[in-house]
């Protein structure tokens, strides 16, 4: 199975409610580009064009779409190939609809959805284009979390099965990744002013220790990269560290271990994920 993520916007308003549930249409844009123009130069137009069209040249039941309304997230899968919507033209300031129509299997509140599926667009690549295909599902990837939240709907809210700790990690969204390493520290006996970094270069949370008030610096990666190291930072927390072996770096393992002292913390991240059972007692 494949699943990918639709964004549909124009003029920075987002158009889901109005397409996938109003019009039961998954539409893309492009200007008055037609498919066949599309599929025949395919230099000509960015990636998300003519993946979309491909996809859909056919009838394909091995593709889970999803797209993020203003107030539901809405699941569904095609039911026609693609085509133009000419009728739509005025609507969209002349261009010509491309698109494929759809059936919904599950609409649900943002508000019930894990935030490790509702906030994907938090990721730049998944929020810079129109249409972004999830890398396999693997305990080994980051998007682990999102495909396993959208098989949790599918199923009807079976609580998903989860093999390793690093897969049980990719079940956080990366803000919950920092809360988590930030509880951690508390429970340590650290003074942690904000939950949330990613404000000021190199650095995500300030930790300062109560006993001797000396402060550490921290970085936050759900994927550490080599790209991300420098000489500033103290320590680096990452659930995939991608081969990269430094002192600095902490991982999974690293978290495990370090959750053994920390109850309070583990009892906060076990009600976190309660959408997905991991049966090793963490």
């Amino acid at each position: 199975m494949d699943y990918f993520l639709l964004n549909i916007n124009r003029n920075s308003i987002n158009y889901v409610d109005e397409w996938i549930k109003e019009r039961s249409i998954a539409p893309i844009f492009y200007g008055d580009s037609t498919i066949d123009k599309i599929k025949n130069n395919p230099k000509d137009f960015p990636k998300d064009a003519t993946l979309f069209v491909n996809t859909f040249l056919k009838r394909n039941d091995d593709v889970i779409l999803f797209s993020i309304g203003n107030s539901k997230l809405y699941i569904y899968e095609q039911i026609d190939i693609i085509q133009e919507y000419k009728e739509y033209s005025k609507s969209v300031e002349g261009d010509l609809v491309k698109g494929i129509k759809i059936k919904i299997r599950e609409e649900i509140e943002i508000k019930e959805c894990p935030l490790v599926l509702i906030t994907i667009k938090s990721n730049r690549y998944m929020s810079s284009g129109a249409f972004r295909k999830l890398k396999p599902i693997s305990e080994e990837n980051s998007y682990f979390g999102n495909i396993s939240a959208i098989q949790y709907f599918l199923s009807k809210k079976k609580k998903q099965k989860v093999e390793t700790f690093k897969g049980y990690l990719y079940c956080l969204s990366s803000l919950e990744f920092e809360t988590l390493i930030a509880k951690m520290f508390e429970e340590k006996n650290y003074f942690v002013p904000a939950y949330k970094g990613g404000f000021i270069k190199n650095y995500d949370l300030f930790c300062t220790n109560l006993e001797d008030n000396k402060t550490v610096s921290l970085q936050i990666k759900l994927e550490m990269k080599e790209k991300y190291y420098n000489d500033f930072t103290d320590y680096y927390y990452c659930i995939n560290n991608n081969y990269i072996s430094m002192d600095k770096i902490r991982n999974w393992e690293s978290i495990k271990n370090e959750l053994k002292e920390c109850p309070n913390t583990r009892e906060w991240l076990n009600r976190t994920l309660d959408w997905v059972t991991f049966d090793e007692k963490v």
